[in-house]
């Protein structure tokens, strides 16, 4: 009996020895210091660990639990991103003008980024020289001089964005983006943009590109020098910025036909919107209770992981608390702290530090959730089809808010503006109307109808990449094309310079010939008058 056992546990293990021997290496960076970010990301570091990959990561957060086969690397102390984008002024003001945004995530690219790299910890780090990776996997977020790792390790690189698409990427596989009906990021407009939109777009559009080529990329370019120039004795023969991109193999990419706009792509570009969403787990007892016997629905409210509920300003925090207590349904709301007192809370207002936002989404009962319109928030609703009420404040949340109106299932409003009447009718508005409820279920049946799960398909991708060591295949050799190369303008311009060339040529010539005509009939003229007058 005991030589079954002693048999059965040396096949174990001799599995074990060979699905390890079959990962890959990689190292993972998460420089930017956004914690839902890190939320995203972390799905796709256990996705890989539970494949049997090494995974090396260089974050500001600690992972939370063990995982085998993986270490992390901290940016310790992390960037204070809370003490310069602190949430109180975002309270007071939310951030609106597109070319403040555009100028945020340049600063807060070259920022992130500088601190990352000069952190000690990524110093030594650098300075090894004892490993080796097959991949690079980057969070594709403004911090391009990382991408300096995939040269130190001779490593293919792919990248994931969080974020959804950017006019760069398309650049950076061989497109360019057609500014006449893709419009910019950060923009809501749809692809049947009127004059002025499309005039508008264009000038953003062309402005970020200018700037991100020659100012803000220069500069991602310097920090990379700065921090990987011990590697040769010829820092100027690193690569540049610009040529680690072209070199990326895949960007997957945080986007969903459903919420974004249609645009050209290519085999590099992969849509993975959804990828971080879960199977539901079982709710926590309390609250599994809380929202079982909710006879009229349940409301979730949260403004995500970096706007917190817990600073909102004292007289916004009473009307919200003021309508929930005049409620039929029950409210669960994410507050980050205790300071609320238990005769502020209505009695169907639960209030909770931590939330399993998927989970309670998925429930039945939730009939709308009230949120600040991040991009994860928004999918996990679409997901499991739940009219929104949007709160947005800054970066990418007003355009996630407008096309999710656009699709039917959402409202939206400025925090500057709740009241308890404003917020009261909002409300009541998205619960009592039936079509958001009912519309929100189709777009879940949208949103879930796929050839395969997103987390599938990029897990699919990222060890193709590594297997492959690179997918160069995957983009147009287009990338070396400039501007008027790519658009065939030099077929109409350079014909038309050489025949501009040959008619001034042939001007020239004539002239010159007329001029010499000129001067030798004038030489005749003169030697007949000087024959005359010896004669006279």
């Amino acid at each position: 009996m005991w030589l079954r056992f002693v048999f059965t546990g040396c096949l174990f293990l001799l599995a074990g020895v060979l699905s390890s021997a079959d990962g890959y290496k990689i190292l993972f960076l998460v420089p930017f210091p956004g914690p839902s970010h890190w939320l995203m990301l972390k799905h796709f570091i256990r996705e890989l660990t539970e494949r049997q990959h090494q995974v090396t990561c260089i974050t500001s957060f600690t992972f939370g639990e063990k995982l085998q086969d993986y270490d992390e690397i901290l940016i310790d102390p992390p960037y204070p991103i809370r003490e310069t984008f602190p949430v109180e002024g975002l309270f007071a003001s939310s951030q609106t003008s597109d070319f403040d945004k555009l100028f945020m995530y340049w600063e807060l690219g070259l920022n992130t980024s500088r601190h990352g790299l000069e952190s000690e910890n990524v110093r030594q780090f650098i300075r090894r020289t004892d490993l080796e990776f097959d991949l690079i996997v980057a969070e594709q977020f403004f911090q391009e001089s990382w991408l300096m790792f995939a040269h130190k390790y001779d490593a293919p690189i792919l990248t994931i964005s969080t974020y959804g698409y950017s006019d760069f990427f398309d650049r950076i596989m061989g497109l360019q983006t057609p500014w006449s009906f893709v419009p910019h990021m950060i923009l809501s407009y749809e692809d049947d943009m009127n004059f002025l939109q499309r005039a508008y777009n264009v000038l953003l559009s062309m402005c970020d590109s200018v700037y991100r080529n020659y100012k803000y990329l220069p500069q991602q370019d310097q920090l990379a020098r700065e921090a990987f120039g011990e590697l040769t004795t010829a820092p100027d023969r690193l690569p540049s910025v610009t040529e680690l991109e072209q070199s990326i193999s895949v960007i997957l990419v945080n986007s969903h036909p459903i919420l974004s706009i249609p645009r050209p792509s290519i085999r590099g570009l992969v849509d993975i919107g959804g990828a971080h969403i879960r199977t539901p787990k079982p709710l926590p007892k309390e609250l599994r209770i809380f929202m079982d016997e909710a006879r009229r629905g349940v409301i979730y409210f949260s403004l995500g992981a970096y706007m917190q509920s817990a600073v909102m300003p004292v007289e916004k925090r009473n009307a919200i608390l003021r309508v929930f207590g005049t409620l039929e349904q029950r409210v669960v709301w994410k507050f980050e702290d205790d300071s609320l007192l238990q005769k502020e809370i209505p009695p169907n207002v639960m209030i909770t530090r931590w939330a399993p936002q998927n989970d309670i989404l998925a429930h039945p009962n939730t009939v709308l959730f009230i949120s600040h319109g991040g991009q994860f928030g928004t999918f996990e609703t679409m997901h499991h089809g739940v009219p929104v009420l949007f709160i947005p404040f800054f970066g990418d949340q007003h355009r996630n808010a407008d096309r999710a109106i656009r699709q039917g299932f959402a409202k939206k409003m400025s925090f500057e503006s709740i009241t308890v009447e404003s917020f009261g009718a909002n409300i009541r508005h998205l619960v009592e109307n039936e079509k958001y409820y009912t519309r929100a279920k189709e777009i879940s049946k949208l949103f879930t109808d796929r050839l395969v799960k997103p987390m599938d398909e990029a897990i699919f991708w990222i060890e193709y990449t590594a297997r492959h060591k690179g997918a160069a295949h995957l983009k147009s050799k287009s990338i070396r094309f400039n501007w008027f190369q790519y658009y065939s303008f030099d077929l109409v311009l350079y014909p038309t310079a050489l025949v501009l060339a040959m008619l001034l040529i042939d001007k020239l010539a004539k002239f010159m010939s007329r001029t010499n005509s000129q001067q030798g009939r004038n030489r005749s003229s003169n030697g007949r008058k000087r024959v005359t007058s010896k004669r006279s």
